[in-house]
């Protein structure tokens, strides 16, 4: 039988760029991902479009699979030969059961390989601006496990132990027995006055942060509001919180911004967002299909066509659909017009002289490029253009899952329309994959920059927060629009 490889993939604690490189390459190499609920959704959006997907969520109280299936899944893929990933929150030996998981595939001798991650105890401390050794505070830690693993529903710890013999503890899952924790920690030899930190959705722009000590960090837990996921820390090395603190002081910290595509137009932007403390979540939504034509007919080697095209990827579409039509482009007698000056320096680059497209009066010319924007395009010129589709767009089911769970678990506040493709293509994105904008518009609010854009998210029925003439200031601008709308 041939058997298959599982990796079991840390994925970190929340920040997309704290996968491993390891960890990265075997996500996109996999034929069945399993995932469970700590991992940051975005992830999924770097597996391969026909990868098989498989949530197994975990909530208190509220399994979607159970343990025991959860490995069960893992070996019925493996066996048929899948490459399978277990992808885990963190790291997957520290209270992610890898050891179960794996020792099952030993004893069914199925090949596995785990590639730790960086787990929350440690980053998301760290984030918080609290190092969990330092020489003058602290040089031990232990890592425990809050959870309920008693029959009274309280977790069992030699309190004793951990009280007198480790300087810094870190608490997995215990938000919900804080008071317990503190209580039992003073009772065995803490001090009251030692400092505790309890840090929610560690490394993520919406991290809070919430300081006190045993004696005080229940209560102020409490009225925070405070649930998991979320750690614990206790000991002296809280005190360097105010002096180390450097993630959740920056101007955009709690704020999320979805970009529905790619472009090297969106670096600046991206860099600037993510260096200013928001959690950025840019993506291709759609994925182009080429379109199978015979152009032979439109493209009549003895007529005189004008070509528009309208992408530098058009370009390239184009050429290679030439080619698999056994056409000659030497014997094109078409004239080639770009669209704008990109698209006029792509043709260029390949030997095709091309003047800027003007609109005349009586001017039928063929639309180049694919579906979504030669749709914006028509709309430009009263849908009075022939068109040459090259590509049609579809989505993955992995961007869906990804997409909704960003949304839905409150990751993403707000979506970012630079310019009319990129509200296209939401708006096509949530038509392809039969989610409500309804319910996305909920949710999250729609910021879009220039007015070509305005006009296609109001053409839509497209709500937006706020639109933007021009970007002087990035943060200040889109700062203040995501303040306003929550002090709203």
């Amino acid at each position: 039988m041939n058997k298959g490889m599982v990796y079991f993939v840390g994925a970190g604690p929340g920040d997309v760029d704290l996968i491993t490189v390891k960890g990265k390459r075997a996500l996109q190499q996999a034929d069945v991902v399993i995932f469970d609920r700590l991992i940051n959704p975005f992830l999924l959006t770097d597996i391969r479009n026909d990868a098989k997907l498989i949530y197994c969520g975990k909530q208190p109280c509220k399994h979607t699979l159970r343990q025991e299936d959860i490995q069960r899944e893992i070996l019925i893929h493996a066996k048929k030969g899948k490459t399978v990933v277990r992808l885990k929150g963190g790291d997957p030996a520290v209270f992610g059961r890898v050891g179960e998981e794996a020792e099952l595939l030993a004893e069914h001798r199925v090949a596995y390989e785990i590639i730790p991650g960086i787990t929350a105890g440690i980053a998301a401390t760290m984030y918080a601006g609290v190092p969990i050794t330092h020489r003058n505070h602290s040089k031990s830690f232990a890592v425990v496990t809050g959870h309920a693993s008693k029959e009274d529903g309280t977790p069992k710890i030699d309190w004793p132990s951990i009280s007198k013999g480790v300087e810094t503890i870190v608490f997995y899952m215990g938000v919900k027995h804080l008071k317990m924790i503190s209580t039992e920690l003073v009772k065995h030899g803490k001090a009251k006055d030692t400092g505790a930190l309890v840090v929610q959705w560690g490394t993520y722009s919406r991290q809070r942060t919430i300081e006190g000590t045993l004696a005080t960090i229940a209560n102020k837990v409490e009225q925070a509001k405070i649930t998991n996921p979320a750690i614990i820390v206790v000991g002296d090395v809280v005190k360097l919180r105010n002096k180390l603190a450097w993630f959740d002081q920056k101007p955009l910290s709690g704020k999320s911004f979805l970009i529905p595509r790619k472009m090297e137009t969106n670096e600046k932007t991206v860099s600037t967002l993510k260096e200013n403390g928001a959690d950025v979540f840019e993506h291709d939504l759609l994925i182009n299909r080429e379109e199978k034509q015979n152009i032979k007919n439109l493209l009549n080697l003895s007529s005189k066509r004008e070509l528009v095209f309208l992408s530098e990827k058009s370009v390239y579409a184009f050429l290679l659909t030439v080619g698999t039509n056994g056409l000659d482009l030497r014997q094109i007698q078409s004239t080639f017009l770009a669209i704008n000056e990109k698209v006029q320096r792509t043709l260029q680059s390949v030997g095709l002289q091309a003047n800027l497209f003007v609109k005349r009066v009586g001017m039928s010319p063929v639309l180049v490029g694919g579906e979504l924007e030669i749709n914006y395009y028509q709309d430009q010129l009263n849908n009075k253009a022939e068109e040459l589709v090259l590509t049609k767009q579809i989505v993955a089911q992995k961007d869906v899952e990804s997409f909704t769970r960003l949304i839905e678990e409150q990751h993403v506040n707000t979506i970012f329309v630079s310019n009319p493709m990129d509200a296209l293509t939401l708006i096509r994105f949530i038509e392809l994959s039969g989610i409500s904008m309804k319910d996305v518009l909920d949710k999250v609010k729609v910021i879009c920059q220039g007015k070509e854009t305005m006009h296609v998210l109001n053409k839509h029925n497209v709500p937006f927060e706020w639109a933007i003439e021009d970007l002087p200031d990035l943060v200040s601008t889109l700062g203040e629009v995501v303040l306003q709308k929550e002090s709203s």
